[in-house]
């Protein structure tokens, strides 16, 4: 922790106590943490908006998978066009506190969406979730009716085991801030490479930021030294702080070729010059380019797909930004 100033360490101070206390309320008893999580409705996608808001929100998401999967070019056409969900067995990686957009993806012609999340964080308001869904419909121009017809196609697994016995092979993964909160993205890989077909898309949006793990820098969360860290963070989903080049590593190890990676953040090379002296390894040894990218697309495909024979080598330091037009959040 050389060169840290007096100030920075009481914080690091404050936060180690912090997530000591959190992480022990989480082991010693889950079940009141989760409901108060649920409760406090503190996570989940688009917990903080309502109305117009959430329906824009749960909207933006899906389109943002479409049009991602079209500016990689892992399916034909733009926008609804690109079938990216057309016909598909959609596995959604944590769908948070509703199934929003697993409705929209089945709306827009998914076969099936099955959602993985070890955590049943779903609203236990049904009349607040019928309004949420039946609002999303009408301002899609379909019947709102058709909400359960909709649902019924959704299947919940809250464990690999479950996963696996349904028996399911998908063809497209979608995840939206996600992977960055996954302890051992190894398994994680390891149980995608055995339920995806052989030609499978897999899309992750990943947010690499400190999650409000900071004092006045945004890399003040790699300050941590790893082995405290993660033994503070052993029941809690808090970030796992791997950097971009990792997700890209973790994903070729099983088998699944990076047809497009774009930053959605970056601070400049002169702004990680200011601490990066003072992180923690391994994040020291890092490259500035590295270390400057805050938030990632990543668009994976298996071997079976025809873009996994052509693929190009990526070099993160000279990724492009990400598309224009994708949703603010």
């Amino acid at each position: 922790m050389t060169g840290i100033r007096p100030t920075k360490l009481l914080w690091m101070g404050a936060v180690t106590g912090y997530l000591l206390g959190r992480n022990l309320a989480f082991r010693h008893a889950p079940g009141l943490a989760n409901g108060l999580m649920r409760l406090g409705n503190v996570t989940g996608r688009g917990s903080d908006a309502e109305g117009e808001a959430a329906l824009d929100y749960f909207e933006g998401v899906v389109e943002d998978y479409e049009r991602i999967a079209a500016h990689a070019g892992v399916c034909e056409g733009d926008g609804h066009e690109a079938a990216l969900f057309g016909g598909r067995r959609v596995l959604e990686l944590d769908h948070g506190n509703t199934r929003a957009v697993a409705m929209l993806a089945r709306l827009r012609g998914a076969f099936s969406v099955d959602v993985y999340d070890s955590i049943d964080l779903q609203t236990r308001d049904p009349s607040r979730l019928r309004a949420l869904y039946e609002d999303l419909l009408k301002r899609a121009g379909e019947d709102p009716s058709r909400v359960d017809a909709l649902l019924d196609g959704v299947r919940a697994h809250r464990d690999a085991a479950a996963l696996k016995a349904s028996g399911r092979r998908f063809d497209v993964v979608v995840s939206r801030a996600v992977l960055e909160h996954v302890r051992d993205l190894k398994s994680l890989h390891r149980e995608l490479r055995e339920v995806t077909t052989d030609d499978a898309v897999l899309i992750h949006k990943i947010d690499l930021r400190s999650h409000g793990f900071e004092w006045d820098h945004e890399l003040d969360f790699l300050l941590f030294p790893e082995r405290l860290y993660r033994s503070l963070t052993t029941h809690i989903g808090e970030p796992n702080r791997v950097r971009a080049q990792g997700y890209l590593d973790v994903a070729q190890q099983y088998g699944f070729t990076p047809v497009h990676v774009s930053a959605t953040r970056r601070i400049s090379a002169e702004r990680v010059a200011k601490l990066r002296d003072s992180l923690a390894e391994p994040y020291r040894s890092l490259s500035p380019e590295v270390l400057s990218v805050l938030g990632i697309w990543l668009v994976l495909v298996r071997e079976g797909h025809p873009l996994a024979r052509s693929a190009k080598a990526i070099d993160l330091g000279s990724i492009p930004a990400a598309p224009s037009g994708m949703a603010p959040f």
